[in-house]
């Protein structure tokens, strides 16, 4: 709000958090409309949010835009710190059930720089959301996971079942001392099509 006050000092001005959960911000968003605001940012990411089809914060920007408001977010901040593929099945490494990712030339392995700090990763794969209403059932697939070391030794995975549940894995982890470690990311699928 100073940076905009700073541009346009006489623009009446209004916030609402949206921090508190997606289904608030939505409500928040609606809520802002109603108040009358004819130009709406923000700069927050619900990591559970549906990344390949319009979850519910998605929905309340296309209700309030549809009805003349401006609507700007910043998508910017994770866009180079991604990766988007078709899963490209090869056999898992032993002691893991169904198929690894082939990221290339036969590797399972992305190979990561991290440096020190705390770190979430959030894989989603194109499904339907069971917690956003759109099925009963959920996902057919069950994807997971892995860090592992830079020699494919596993260090952490998550590996939840995701069977009629959503197409969602969250990888959360700390990478402690005080000099980058070489790592890699791993996915397999345990179960689906």
């Amino acid at each position: 709000l100073q940076i905009v006050h700073d541009i346009a000092p006489k623009a009446d001005l209004a916030f609402r958090t949206g921090f508190i959960s997606s289904g608030d911000m939505a409500q928040g968003i609606v809520a802002l409309k109603n108040a009358n605001c004819k130009v709406i940012v923000d700069d927050i990411t619900f990591i559970t949010e549906p990344f390949f089809q319009d979850g519910i914060v998605a929905k309340a920007v296309d209700n309030v835009t549809a009805q003349g408001v401006s609507y700007f977010s910043s998508a910017g901040n994770f866009g180079d710190k991604s990766y988007e593929n078709n899963f490209n099945p090869v056999p898992a490494p032993n002691g893991l059930n169904g198929f690894a990712h082939d990221f290339g030339g036969g590797d399972i392995f992305q190979s990561l720089v991290l440096a020190p700090g705390n770190y979430v990763i959030v894989m989603q794969w194109q499904d339907s959301i069971y917690s956003q209403g759109q099925v009963s059932t959920g996902t057919n697939n069950d994807l997971d996971i892995y860090l592992t070391a830079d020699n494919g030794i596993t260090l952490f995975g998550f590996n939840r079942n995701n069977i009629s549940g959503d197409p969602l894995e969250v990888l959360t982890f700390t990478v402690g001392g005080s000099v980058p470690q070489n790592a890699s990311i791993m996915i397999t699928r345990a179960s689906g099509n």
